[in-house]
């Protein structure tokens, strides 16, 4: 491959023929100079927020009382039941923190970070299990429909969902591996967004307007609203809409003012039918799009990571916009048969992404890379139940999913004054990498209960993938066409034991050892290609695996006012999937062994009525535990992007001021310690350091409406999101993207 999606933050290029890295740069600058000169020219509920309860939210439980209902384990359960370590953030919870996007609410997770420096690009990381590969280390979910791409061989790591939470009724986040129940790339947990069903009981809706001026930036402004609407008494129709523009704050004096301004809108209809009272329809349609104009990066110095232009100033010749589209869509059915309920879920997924990256530091000329990204992913999961009362509850189940995927690539040069693209010298180097992925799986999970207070949860899933994929590459810097193909396969077989002790309906004593994995798959390379000797390449990379030990308590005191989760974990990680270069090949790799251990834990008071009082911890210690050839990583080095020590602090207050007047008020302070940065071969590892964040609101609500007033980053504190390479960025320095400075706001809303 010529130019890698994420050069700027991960490893420069990961070329997949014989011109690779600076020898393929090298090569294009002397075509291209050729070229300009020819053409004339120049040239990413535990206590994890305000009023979160560690097992239950007033707005999320059901009528046993305060209990959290999760799907965590594909079936409906107390979130105390739950024998493994499980986070949810309600809706009413997102509400109130004014969490418009993933890093508003994921970095309240214990253990959890994300890794991002633009828009619609964030990498999801938790409990450390991250080396800055293709493929995510953390599945995503919507209801029963998979987000994303399983392979490593199309942008997943980075090109992680982030969904508005206009149509949510609540978040679960599992962490450690989950792949009996959730299949590949759970090597580090899973997130799983559940939506709000459509209701034949009323006609409901809501709507809301916000507005938001970013410090040192501009002023953004969101809208959103949805409607339920029962047809009949067995059919009802619910939609929802919005539209959210995000302030930029980092100028560019080639490009003007708050450059990195983004757009997100989109909108989700979803139909439930219900004929009798057996069978159950559902059907949905989810659209949304991300529209960005440039990374949220600035520029600064390689050794000391000093702004080399100023706190909020980037300086690129080509403008670097992002455009990424999900589109979503899903149908599932269930039956009740009395003692076994059947489910079959069918989903067709897409995603495609725009994206331009400035070159110019890597070829010394103005230059860019378009690349566009193509995924397309069907699955279809058919699952059989036990629902009557028993000593042992059961699922079994079947999955498969297709996937066609394809990257494109055109390097070209642009004008040094405008920055624009030179048509005469576009398609200097072209590059297309189409990609298959199929895989078949089948898995059962079961619960036996032992007596009132011992149960053992258990489950395996067995799976077999196939891959193919090839390289077309063509263009007057690489000189005659060529084309490449590559294939492999896995079998996988994961596993998970949870024995549970609950001396009492509120205390839960657990333990778990579970096994995740994320396939493998084939580097494309040229037929003749050594496989033995000293000058092999591995024509195929295999699954990397982990395996998760794990004990906690979860438990709720004196009348639920009380909840307490504290869990430990240690995790082991083998054949790690990296990329690097081999013989002058960009190529996948299995490399190098690593651990994770570390200790999260969570709490929640609610001393007075209307009053909770919240926080959580982790420590998390993630280091190699064997030396990287050609990552100039060595055994001990830190996991990238993961805090030894991060934490959230919070309080929030809900009181009756008159009659139907209400008030609410609330304040979280966030912490995240100090990191290293991704493995770098020039520079080697950055240490960044901690910094906090204070989050503030207050409103009132009168009968169906509400007012709120907020503060993101009360201090206007800089934190470090990601660290780029070598090239990233003009004039020797490198890019790094930071946290959004203060920004004050307020939103009106109704619900009816």
């Amino acid at each position: 491959m010529m130019i890698d999606d994420k050069f700027k933050g991960d490893i420069m290029a990961k070329p997949r023929s014989k011109a690779l890295l600076m020898a393929t740069v090298a090569l294009a600058w002397s075509a291209a100079a050729q070229a300009a000169t020819a053409a004339g020219t120049d040239a990413a509920a535990n206590a994890v927020a305000p009023a979160a309860p560690v097992n239950g939210d007033p707005a999320a439980s059901d009528a046993t009382g305060g209990d959290i209902i999760v799907t965590a384990q594909k079936r409906e359960q107390r979130l105390i039941d739950v024998p493994q370590s499980v986070s949810v953030l309600p809706a009413k919870l997102l509400q109130q923190v004014h969490a418009d996007r993933l890093d508003d609410y994921f970095t309240r997770i214990p253990s959890a970070s994300i890794n991002e420096a633009q828009a619609g690009q964030a990498r999801i990381i938790l409990r450390g299990i991250n080396t800055g590969s293709d493929a995510s280390t953390v599945a995503t979910y919507i209801d029963e429909t998979p987000l994303g791409s399983a392979t490593s061989l199309a942008n997943g790591g980075t090109l992680t969902p982030d969904l508005d939470p206009s149509d949510l009724d609540r978040v679960e986040v599992l962490r450690g591996p989950q792949g009996t129940l959730y299949g590949a790339n759970s090597l580090g947990g899973l997130v799983k967004y559940v939506t709000v069903a459509p209701s034949t009981d009323a006609i409901h809706a809501s709507g809301q307007v916000g507005v938001e001026s970013i410090d040192h930036g501009s002023t953004g402004f969101s809208e959103r609203a949805s409607l339920n609407l029962p047809i009949t008494g067995d059919l009802a129709v619910q939609g929802s809409g919005f539209y959210r523009k995000d302030g930029g704050y980092v100028d560019d004096p080639n490009h003007g003012r708050d450059v990195n301004s983004d757009r997100e809108y989109g909108g989700r209809i979803t139909a439930l039918y219900r004929p009798t009272d057996a069978l159950t329809l559902r059907g949905s349609a989810l659209l949304q799009n991300i529209d960005s104009d440039a990374p949220n990066t600035i520029d600064v110095d390689p050794i000391t990571l000093q702004p080399t232009l100023g706190r909020y100033i980037q300086n690129h010749i080509v403008s670097q916009p992002s455009d990424v589209q999900y589109r979503v869509y899903n149908g599932t059915g269930t039956y009740d048969f009395g003692t076994v309920k059947l489910l079959s879920t069918s989903s067709w997924g897409n995603l495609r992404q725009n994206e331009v990256v400035d070159a110019t530091a890597l070829l010394g000329t103005p230059s860019s890379i378009a690349e566009n990204v193509l995924q397309h992913r069907f699955t279809q999961e058919v699952r059989l139940a036990g629902t009557a009362p028993s000593w042992f509850e059961w699922t079994i189940g079947g999955y498969y999913t297709r996937e066609h995927d394809t990257i494109l690539q055109n390097l070209g040069l642009n004008d040094a004054t405008t920055g624009q693209a030179i048509a005469a010298a576009s398609g200097l180097e072209l590059v297309d990498l189409p990609t298959s992925y199929r895989e078949i799986a089948g898995f059962g999970n079961g619960t036996i209960h032992f007596g009132p207070m011992f149960d053992l949860t258990f489950g395996g899933r067995y799976s077999h993938n196939k891959q193919q994929s090839a390289e077309i590459v063509s263009g007057p810097a690489v000189g005659a066409p060529s084309t490449f193909f590559g294939s492999s396969s896995d079998d996988v077989f994961t596993y998970s034991v949870a024995p549970s002790f609950k001396p009492s309906e509120n205390l839960t004593i657990y333990a778990r050892v579970a096994k995740g994995y994320r396939p493998g798959g084939p580097n494309v390379l040229p037929p003749l290609t050594a496989t033995s000797g000293p000058d092999a390449v591995p024509h195929q990379f295999g699954p990397d695996t982990t395996t998760n030990y794990e004990i906690g308590i979860k438990s709720e005191l004196l009348d639920h006012k009380l909840s307490l989760e504290l869990t430990g974990f240690y995790i082991d990680w083998r054949k790690i999937q990296l990329l690097t270069s081999v013989n002058d090949f960009g190529v996948n790799i299995n490399g190098g062994k690593a651990r994770s251990k570390g200790i999260e834990a969570s709490a929640s008071l609610t001393p007075v009525k209307g009053l909770t009082l919240a926080a959580n911890g982790a420590y998390v210690d993630a280091y190699l535990t064997q030396d990287v050839a050609g990552l100039g990583a060595v055994s001990g080095d830190h996991l990238p992007y993961t805090a030894k020590f991060s934490g959230t602090l919070s309080a929030d207050y809900e009181h009756p001021l008159a009659g139907t007047l209400n008030g609410t008020a609330g304040v979280s302070w966030r912490y995240t310690g100090h990191r290293e940065s991704a493995f770098d071969t020039t520079y080697g590892q950055h240490r960044l350091g901690g910094y906090s964040q204070v989050d503030a609101h207050v409103g009132v609500t009168y009968a169906h409406f509400r007012l709120d007033a907020f503060v993101r980053n009360l201090t206007d504190s800089r934190g470090v999101l990601d660290v780029g390479t070598a090239g990233s960025a003009e004039n020797g320095a490198i890019s790094e993207a930071i946290t959004r400075p203060r920004s004050i706001g307020a939103t009106f809303g109704f619900s009816y």
